[in-house]
């Protein structure tokens, strides 16, 4: 530690001036209102609960990004996307997937977990949708980097999110915010607060949000995409029951009726049809619906614009959650009680071929007409509560200690149905015998079906002792035990040509059992996992304005399965990763704030989930596989005030990641390792005349991690007699990065950069606030995920000349991807009562 920390400290004292001289600092935003007297003011610290104990922020050993609700409104973060433009080492990608310092998921099936861990008053949720909630009704987000292996535990290998609301207040009164934008977007939310007595108090609240027409624009029949009409309810109680038993409990209900996908995703086909082939070489059940289609893709030239005929929606129904707090005051130390229950449904999809085609076509070979109208359909049903206790000390000594019990059951059920429904063979498929199989009255050519029971247990403690006022060290162990049980089960139909009396569907889902008559095509998965995960970290203050940490953490993440793939490797083991962190916080006489950590993560057993092509060839299986990797990185976050009107924040993230192990798999978007970047290894095959080439994961970038990221903010308040005018302006750039564990060039999305403005104008009583912005000012195109549909290789037709025999050539790649939203502008009135 005496060796390494002068030259860390050098290191972070060279980064602070850099970022002195070039006026950025960082998106701490712990900032309250400030002192008139310019010559007498310092920024004040925000108080977190990031280890479950009230701290302030510059006190806590922990890598930790906090958002308030008035630095967000001035920022202008309003969703899940501006988190993670301003944090470092963070991304979101759609479908549920948020990932911190390169741990995430790559897969929505059902039987894996989250990566990072999202808690909203201390109660668990394996859903990131409370991100999507508004500053009106959270007080405050904090984003934990770094395994979190001890308080928080399940599944936060990559970080934790902890989401802290408004509570009620002790005098009546309310606020109404009211918005309008382009794409004719309009929101209303309120909050009331009811003090009923002096110990007792309420509060309701709710929002719509509802914007007519999509950031994608629909040249075909079907509906815009990315519309947006969401509701939420919440209502809350807090009292004091005598004078050492606080209790807060809040129920909320939301709903969604978008026409946008899982997971605030605006996804668009961006490269040419596929009309060439009829017939997808690697296992495609339908044939080509792109097939001879002579209208271009809209896509290619404006990504925001598409040409479907089946109208796209996401759909959040039930979606309730109920949270208790009970916190009792023993003197010398606090009993608390967090508990929670959430259920949810949800259910989205649309067009699968992205084309507006509704007539029949003629396929070589086929004797009947194929209607090439094909359709998606997501359903998933989740139900989940915990109950935790613990025990935290209240004493003034060196010692300080927290012991805690937590229990976690989820029931989760999902289907999935890809539908071609002008087709009637579909209707009554056959055997590969020739008879009669099941009839298939929805005409589904894929259709998947998974549940799952869950359970989680865990037993915690984490202490602090303080040698003196410098030195302090922090030591906890948690032993977590999770179970897991599940039902899948697939069907797959292929429609057939070259049939002399016609087309004919046949069913040729996988058989799970051989050895008995008829197909076996469901079966029942069970495991169990458990880990001993702690950390140790040593702290250094050699003056109340700095504090030196070094840490070793170890996390976890619970094995799992793909259910509903009827995988020839459905089950995954454990995720483990040992991290190690030097982190710096300083502040500067008051004015200039400055956090640092580097940080060096080894990650063994890292879940992947990789398209592979079935036994019998007839369709590209899920295989749910491990590898090793590493990530290092430097994160700086500061905030200058240099004087009371001008603040400036900024933020940088350098990420490095690689797969250390992993070998042997082919790459549905370059299956022939064709990619200059293609690392072959392991051999090739020959499937339906298409070369396969296997290549190595080794020295590949984990998905989601970009290697570089950068966030700046500056506002100007101007004091008036009648109030106050903040202007705001924000910048936030993002490096290139790839969301599947291949080389391939294809895979990686460009780099982004994005401008925001905002003003402010406040009133001198604080009544009112008026605010004007525009986000994605100068309209840039960025990209932040491919969809969830994999990127997959497009062929020309038989290359004699090939190397191998009978092969196919590749002559590009069909990448769908997500969007960021484009220019919007808009006001927002708020008034306090």
């Amino acid at each position: 530690m005496s060796y390494n920390a002068p030259r860390l400290r050098t290191l972070l004292a060279m980064s602070a001036s850099v970022m002195t001289l070039s006026a950025i600092a960082v998106p701490a935003f712990a900032q309250d209102a400030a002192p008139a007297d310019d010559a007498g003011f310092e920024i004040e610290e925000l108080v977190i609960t990031a280890e479950k104990r009230e701290q302030a922020l510059q006190d806590v050993p922990v890598a930790v990004s906090a958002y308030t609700s008035e630095q967000r409104d001035i920022a202008g973060i309003t969703g899940i996307q501006d988190f993670v433009n301003f944090t470092p080492g963070m991304n979101y990608s759609g479908t549920d997937r948020v990932s911190l310092r390169g741990a995430g998921r790559n897969t929505f099936y059902v039987g894996n977990d989250p990566g990072v861990a999202s808690y909203t008053d201390g109660f668990y949720s394996a859903s990131s949708s409370e991100l999507f909630k508004t500053p009106l009704f959270i007080e405050r987000t904090e984003i934990l980097r770094g395994p979190q292996g001890t308080l928080y535990g399940r599944n936060a290998i990559g970080g934790a999110i902890n989401m802290v609301s408004k509570r009620p207040s002790d005098e009546f009164g309310g606020e109404i915010r009211l918005g309008v934008g382009n794409y004719e977007r309009t929101k209303i939310e309120g909050v009331l607060s009811i003090p009923v007595a002096e110990n007792l108090r309420f509060k309701v609240g709710g929002s719509q949000d509802w914007q007519r027409e999509g950031f994608v624009e629909n040249v075909g029949t079907a509906n815009d995409a990315a519309k947006i009409k969401r509701t939420y309810f919440e209502v809350q109680m807090e009292a004091e029951l005598g004078d050492n038993l606080d209790v807060f409990v809040r129920y909320n209900r939301t709903s969604w009726d978008d026409t946008m996908g899982v997971g605030d995703r605006l996804n668009n086909l961006i490269t040419p049809y596929d009309t060439t082939n009829p017939f997808g070489p690697i296992g495609q059940l339908m044939p080509n619906p792109q097939f001879g289609y002579t209208t271009a893709n809209p896509g290619v030239t404006d990504p925001y614009k598409m040409n479907t005929n089946t109208d796209g929606y996401g759909q959040l129904r039930g979606n309730h959650i109920l949270i208790a707090n009970v916190t009792y005051d023993l003197g010398w130390a606090d009993l608390k009680y967090i508990g929670g229950f959430q259920q949810y449904n949800y259910q989205t999809g649309g067009d699968n071929d992205f084309t507006s085609r509704t007539t029949a076509i003629a396929i070589p070979g086929m004797a009947v007409p194929y209607f090439p109208t094909l359709t998606t359909d997501f359903d998933e049903n989740k139900r989940y509560y915990s109950n935790e206790v613990n025990l935290t000390s209240n004493s003034d000594g060196p010692l300080s200690w927290i012991l805690g019990l937590y229990q976690y059951h989820e029931e989760y059920k999902q289907r999935i149905q890809l539908r071609n429904p002008n087709q009637t063979q579909l209707s009554q498929p056959l055997t590969l015998t020739g008879g009669l199989a099941a009839p298939n009255p929805l005409r589904n050519y894929v259709d998947t079906q998974a549940a799952l029971t869950s359970k989680a247990w865990a037993v915690f403690g984490q202490t602090t002792y303080r040698f003196n006022d410098q030195w302090a060290i922090t030591g906890g162990l948690r032993y977590t035990k999770d179970e897991k049980d599940g039902f899948e089960s697939q069907r797959l139909i292929i429609l057939s040509p070259g049939i002399a009396s016609g087309a004919f569907a046949f069913d040729v889902s996988t058989d799970t059992n051989p050895a008995l008559p008829g197909v076996q095509n469901s079966r029942n998965l069970s495991d169990s996992w458990d880990a001993v995960t702690g950390v140790v970290n040593l702290d250094w203050t050699p003056d109340d304005d700095t504090l030196v940490y070094a840490k070793y953490s170890r996390g976890y993440k619970s094995g799992g399965f793909l259910l509903g793939t009827l995988s020839s490797q459905p089950k995954a083991d454990q995720e483990q990763v040992d991290a190690y962190e030097l982190g710096l916080k300083k502040t500067f006489g008051g004015r200039l704030i400055l956090n640092a950590s580097a940080f060096f993560n080894d990650y063994k057993d890292l879940q992947l989930n990789l398209s592979q092509l079935n036994a019998a060839g007839t369709a590209a299986a899920n295989n749910f596989v491990n590898v090793d990797a590493e990530a290092y990185g430097l994160e700086l976050e500061a905030i200058w005030q240099p004087i009371k009107a001008l603040q400036m924040s900024a933020s940088y993230g350098y990420l490095n990641t690689a797969i250390t192990r992993g070998c042997c798999f082919y790459d549905p978007a370059d299956p022939g390792a064709l990619d200059p970047a293609a690392t072959p290894s392991g051999g090739s095959a020959l499937s339906n005349g298409t070369r396969l080439v296997f290549q190595t994961l080794k020295g590949s970038n984990l998905y989601q991690s970009p290697e570089n990221k950068f966030a700046f903010n500056g506002n100007y308040t101007f004091d008036f007699t009648p109030g106050s005018l903040i202007l705001s302006a924000t910048y936030t750039w993002t490096d290139e990065t790839i969301y599947q564990p291949f080389k391939s060039r294809d895979l990686k999305v460009p780099s982004y950069g994005v401008t925001d403005f905002r003003v402010l104008w406040n009133d001198a009583e604080d009544r009112y606030t008026l605010i004007g912005f525009v986000k994605n000012a100068f309209d840039e195109e960025g990209y932040n995920s491919t969809s969830s549909t994999n990127p997959t290789a497009i062929f020309g037709m038989p290359n004699p000349g090939s190397a191998a025999a009978g092969t196919l050539r590749q002559t590009g790649t069909a990448i769908a991807r997500g969007l960021i939203q484009p220019r919007t502008y808009g006001l927002e009135l708020q008034y306090r009562f």
